[in-house]
């Protein structure tokens, strides 16, 4: 696992992007604005390399990063369909005439040799290759965490070689090329340093923009323990060219929708902590939601917000009712805990670094809350950071 000099591994990067010219760049399944901000940050980049770059992301709401330059340009899903390819040889017969006549269950070509005749060992059959020559995964940790990207598209991902650029610790290191920093505070402050050392000249306002808002989401505006000098300096370094703090700090901090404000209040209000676990949690129920006016897709946002306040907890969890006898749950763990382990005996997974969530059906919010807590202290060694 890298840390701080990756020069050799960047170069590998850059020559692999140099040879490249249709480049998917993938992101999680549940993509915060790290992997939102870098994603759009290296799409600009590689148009200025004259690539033909395409984001993807299997998620269908971006709304909470709507002012991030570009966010229109993102896809919901991969286009990589293989063609079949009939091969005709024709270096010892010429071909005159190509045609074909559709039925409904077949298809029948015709192949009309100038002179001479064709036979079976003059035609052969392959499938043709992905329509993508590099795949860059962001954020990633592994790439199941890429949801409905990853498996509809297996085969894409096994024969197109892959780079992984993450920050996060448990990383599986999945990719041909790993650049994995675990020093750094954030994928877009592993991006913004090999752009800058690539051509800093390339980096403009709105790659700046994104790339910033991906470093200050991840420090929770420089608030967060884990902010280093290093973060400092490139987030400074991204102002200079021209990225828009202000619009990002308002846009994620200063802009809440009321019903959402409402709901993070009542999950306040709600908090309760379990000291032998280091968790600290809060639930609301379905009656909760109608008062305030919310929907399942607000309980995301809420979870963020109580993970960037509490994080010097070693858990974070959110319960939701978000219809009877359904709750909607996320955790969010330190880095040092075995994520993959809590999301195993939670009967969930993991999303985006340590990001997690699970479900149940069948029972009502207090007694998920019951189950997960038993589930939770049965397994509290490994809350030992």
């Amino acid at each position: 696992m890298q840390t701080g000099n990756n020069n050799g591994i960047e170069r590998q990067i850059f020559d692999h992007i140099a040879k490249a010219n249709r480049i998917l760049v993938a992101l999680p399944q549940n993509p915060n604005g790290d992997s939102i901000g870098s994603g759009l940050a290296l799409r600009s980049f590689l148009l200025k390399q004259g690539k033909e770059p395409e984001v993807v992301c299997s998620t269908t709401d971006f709304s909470h990063f709507g002012f991030l330059p570009g966010l229109e340009s993102v896809k919901r899903e991969i286009q990589a369909f293989q063609s079949f390819v009939v091969s005709l040889r024709t270096s010892t017969v010429a071909l005159d005439e190509l045609s074909y006549e559709q039925h409904p269950d077949r298809v029948d070509i015709f192949l009309k040799p100038k002179d001479g005749k064709f036979t079976k060992d003059d035609v052969s059959f392959r499938t043709a290759r992905f329509p993508y020559d590099l795949i860059v995964v962001l954020d990633t940790p592994s790439l199941d965490q890429l949801g409905e990207l990853y498996e509809q598209n297996t085969d894409l991902f096994f024969e197109t070689p892959v780079i992984n650029i993450d920050h996060h610790p448990n990383n599986e290191q999945y990719g041909a090329i790993n650049l994995v920093d675990v020093t750094a505070t954030s994928t877009a402050e592993i991006l913004t340093g090999l752009v800058e050392n690539f051509e800093a000249d390339l980096i403009d306002s709105d790659m700046a923009t994104n790339l910033l808002a991906g470093i200050i989401v991840e420090t929770n505006s420089f608030q967060h323990i884990k902010t280093t000098p290093r973060a400092f300096l490139k987030a400074s370094n991204l102002i200079s060219w021209g990225g828009r703090q202000q619009d990002i700090i308002r846009e994620l901090y200063k802009t809440k929708n009321v019903p959402m404000l409402k709901l993070w209040g009542r999950a306040l209000a709600r908090l309760r902590e379990v000291d032998e676990l280091g968790l600290a949690y809060s639930l609301v129920n379905l009656s909760d939601l109608a008062k305030t006016g919310t929907h399942a897709e607000d309980i995301l946002p809420v979870m963020k917000e109580l993970a960037g306040s509490l994080r010097e907890r070693k858990m974070i969890m959110f319960l939701a009712e978000v219809a009877s006898e359904e709750v909607l749950a996320y955790f969010y763990l330190h880095p040092n805990i075995k994520s993959q382990v809590v999301a195993g005996v939670l009967g969930g997974q993991m999303l985006n670094g340590n990001l997690g969530t699970f479900q149940s059906k069948g029972l009502d919010l207090g007694l998920v809350e019951k189950d997960a807590l038993e589930k939770l202290l049965k397994i509290k060694d490994q809350f030992s950071v």
